[in-house]
């Protein structure tokens, strides 16, 4: 072989190599006619400040909101030092962020706070988290306890877990703070929180669905990644009318560094299938430059915009244009006057 063939050889060599393990959505994301007046929304970490966002921000086709691990909405105010100080270590005033959602949802910001009177919210904390304090935590029960029914909101603090997802047998130990996030404590943190949002349910069964990769790009933001997940239980599909759960994951736990382990293995499929749902899996990206997000957290402190915590947001745009897609309708359809 020349040096010359030699050397293509050897660059196609390695941009293989390069795109191994990396995701990239092949399909579209398909219409599958989900009910638009039952969605319920979860995320942890900077995915439950994420799904804290989305949740007001489209409060009218929403039902239940799921925190693990997060506080209350808007807790950064547009501010990194903000984020990182007490939004993760506490000392948070709930009624400053009080005043600015209902401020922003009488300009049409976010959508009437009235909206979530019968809702249901259901808030976690493991007791090993030293990432996010009880505190933060705590203020975010308080903030969503004065916007909704103060019965409908769940409160769980007494799992001995680390800054991670609870599960039965997936993962590594409930002290072992680290990717893909996910703990194995003997609690279904997935069907519980299910339950506290939907109801009584069925027994979780085998995920024998559709785990689908679909291509983000269409979706229009640049800080996504190139590829979401969605997982269709077989019920769901040809036609069927289906509740929907969003699941917003945390920061150094989306399927660019961890693949598909959280997709895979949080827990929600197992139930999604027994119960008739689709779960939908957003995924954020990295990056290293402008904007500065280098671990591919969820905006929550306004590294995408000033509006990152409306509706006029970049993600939550997107992720709204995800769930018109799914519903088969438009976004005045599910967001009727």
């Amino acid at each position: 072989m020349t040096r010359h063939r030699w050397f293509l050889a050897a660059a196609a060599a390695a941009l293989l190599f390069a795109c191994q393990g990396k995701s990239h959505g092949s399909e579209k994301l398909p219409a599958l006619g989900i009910s638009p007046d039952n969605i319920t929304v979860a995320g942890i970490s900077s995915g439950g400040y994420m799904a804290g966002q989305f949740y007001l921000a489209h409060s009218k086709v929403m039902s239940g909101l799921g925190v693990i691990a997060a506080g209350p909405y808007y807790c950064a105010e547009n501010s990194i030092r903000t984020a990182l100080g007490p939004c993760v270590k506490g000392e948070i005033a709930v009624p400053t962020l009080l005043a600015a959602a209902r401020t922003a949802s009488a300009k049409g910001a976010l959508d009437p706070v009235e909206g979530l009177r019968d809702d249901r919210v259901r808030l976690f904390h493991g007791t090993e988290d030293k990432t996010v304090s009880a505190d933060v935590v705590a203020a975010a029960r308080d903030f969503y306890a004065a916007l909704t029914d103060p019965a409908n909101v769940t409160y769980v603090d007494n799992v001995s877990v680390t800054h991670g997802l609870p599960t039965r047998t997936t993962g590594a130990e409930c002290g072992q703070l680290g990717r893909p996030y996910l703990n194995a404590c003997n609690f279904d943190g997935a069907g519980e929180m299910l339950k506290s949002l939907r109801g009584e349910l069925k027994p979780p069964v085998d995920a024998a669905g559709r785990l689908i990769e679909f291509d983000q790009a269409e979706f229009g933001d640049a800080s996504l990644n190139a590829t979401g997940f969605v997982y269709v239980s077989r019920a769901c599909e040809n036609g069927r009318t289906c509740p929907l759960l969003i699941f917003f994951h945390g920061c150094d736990q989306s399927a660019e560094v961890v693949g598909d382990a959280v997709v895979r293995g949080a827990g929600f499929n197992e139930w999604a299938e027994s119960n008739g749902l689709v779960v939908l899996y957003p995924q954020a990206k990295s990056s290293r430059l402008a904007p500065l997000n280098p671990l591919g957290c969820w905006d929550w402190w306004g590294y995408t915009g000033e509006d990152y915590a409306t509706r006029d947001g970049a993600q939550i745009k997107a992720v709204k244009a995800m769930v018109d897609r799914l519903s088969g309708a438009t976004s005045s359809q599910l967001s009727p006057e």
